[in-house]
């Protein structure tokens, strides 16, 4: 266990049985919880607790120290870099990627290079798929490149300017502009531009550097997705981080103390805790500032700023962004008007649903109004929706199909990601209403309830949104193909 002092309304001891209590609950192997508070600007405050092991395998215990891979937090690091070279004149946001890469194109999407600005890849609006993470592009000092050109070949999920999906592929683009304004990799701006002048010691991106720290190890569920058990056992990863193409989107490696140091530059303008200024105060408000609201797609979140999401605390103002990566997540979340953040790190997939109990029980001792839930309606649903939502659903490396049957006439079969670990198989729900007006599925494999939202755009084009992602419909077809075993280990 770690700490100082806070003046936050919970104890070092407190928060380090709070860890300890939900670690055991969720099955997660090991992790660090920080709370910063920056009330006092002249003596900003950390409370930080750690627990557990950094794998299974070896036992070596966690220490305050330990780096854990922060995941999709990454993008915010490359927005900053982004917007550093905003300050610098080098770049706006409504910069054309044509005017930086040249003709760029993705199938489907006209003149995609000319009409996509830096605005549209950090705020999820491009188009550009989202979820691809090839491991053939080697890990040469051009794989970022490398992997800008592969993702064209795939086909544009949405138009240029929305509706909003989630997209990894936009910021690996977003660090490649990066890579070709700095002449640099962006591993390498990383460390210039951020973590060496803000005196982040930890912060690294490439597993040669994460191999001189104490570094957590991944770990999945380790029973099928369809048997609902927590916490379920869980087994260590067999590939440590994600390719080195899509650094930029999620590579970044660091321990509580530095990922609060980062959220704190948000709280003080743009300058880092040793007094460095890296960015503008125009830009801290930029980047945490609405920019895509998100009212169509369910109440998890208000909407999207660039780079940061803005999470729906009721009437609490707040930014933050949460990351997945081969077994690890990650969370944080800042409280602008209050001065504070709070940070979990974990080395299992199941610490997104610990890191949610955990945020609402600190906060809710900081007399925060709890977040909206996502609750069953009562309301049926009608013949008339049902036969408008049946259909295949699919996107890259996603499918699932809404079939006539179960308790509520509507049915949502979902086939095994890559994100449901080596045990994924096929999973049947029956569809609700929700009580925020869309509809929600309660999965197996998870606590809470999933949200899901319809939604048409002026194309005529229906779309589920799931965690941010839209999935079209593809075509009216209900035909399942035959059943999905459990997949195991090679």
């Amino acid at each position: 266990m770690q700490g100082g002092t806070s003046g936050t309304e919970i104890s070092q001891h407190e928060l380090y049985a709070l860890l300890q209590d939900q670690m055991q609950r969720y099955g997660v192997p090991g992790a660090q919880i920080g709370i910063l508070d920056s009330s006092d600007a002249d003596h900003p405050k950390m409370l930080s607790a750690y627990a557990g092991v950094i794998s299974t395998a070896t036992q070596y215990p966690v220490l305050a120290d330990t780096v854990f891979q922060i995941g999709s937090l990454s993008k915010i690091w490359t927005t900053m870099l982004a917007f550093q070279l905003i300050d610098e004149h080098k770049l706006d946001l409504d910069t054309s990627i044509e005017e930086v890469l040249g003709s760029y194109e993705l199938r489907g999407s006209i003149d995609f290079s000319k009409h996509c600005t830096i605005r549209h890849l950090m705020n999820h609006t491009s188009g550009i798929e989202g979820d691809v993470f090839p491991r053939h592009l080697g890990r040469g000092d051009d794989c970022v490149e490398r992997y800008v050109r592969y993702i064209s070949d795939f086909p544009a999920r949405t138009s240029v300017g929305g509706p909003l999906s989630y997209s990894n592929g936009a910021f690996v683009v977003l660090g490649r502009i990066v890579e070709v304004l700095r002449s640099m990799t962006w591993d390498e701006a990383i460390k210039q531009y951020i973590a060496h002048p803000a005196g982040f010691d930890s912060v690294c991106t490439l597993p040669e550097d994460v191999l001189l720290r104490s570094s957590a190890l991944g770990h999945v569920r380790a029973v099928a997705n369809d048997v609902a058990i927590n916490p379920p056992p869980v087994q260590s990863v067999d590939v440590w981080q994600l390719p080195r193409c899509v650094g930029p989107c999620g590579s970044v490696s660091a321990c509580i103390k530095d990922v609060l140091g980062f959220a704190s530059i948000f709280l003080n303008g743009g300058v880092a805790p040793n007094g460095v200024r890296l960015l503008s105060e125009s830009a801290t408000h930029a980047m945490t500032s609405l920019s895509v609201s998100l009212a169509s797609q369910g109440i998890e979140n208000i909407g999207w700023a660039l780079g940061w999401q803005l999470p729906n605390w009721g009437k609490t103002q707040a930014f933050g962004h949460s990351g997945a990566t081969e077994g690890q997540r990650a969370y944080l979340v800042v409280f602008p008007e209050r001065q504070t953040a709070l940070c979990v790190l974990t080395n299992a997939d199941s610490g997104s649903q610990m890191s949610t109990t955990l945020s609402a029980e600190v906060t809710r001792r900081w007399g925060i109004e709890p977040r909206p839930e996502v609750l069953y309606s009562n309301e049926p649903i009608d013949d008339a929706t049902i036969h408008d939502l049946l259909g295949t659903y699919r996107r890259y490396g996603v499918t699932f199909y809404m079939i006539a049957g179960g308790e509520t006439g509507i049915q949502v079969v979902f086939e095994p990601e890559d994100d449901d670990g080596p045990y994924g198989t096929r999973l049947t729900v029956s569809l609700f209403r929700s009580s925020s007006g869309h509809f929600l599925v309660q999965r197996p494999d998870r606590v809470n309830p999933t949200e899901i939202a319809v939604i048409t755009t002026v194309d005529g084009t229906q779309y589920a949104a799931i965690d941010h992602r839209l999935t079209p419909k593809v075509s009216s077809d209900t035909a399942i193909p035959d059943a999905v075993p459990v997949l195991a280990r090679d």
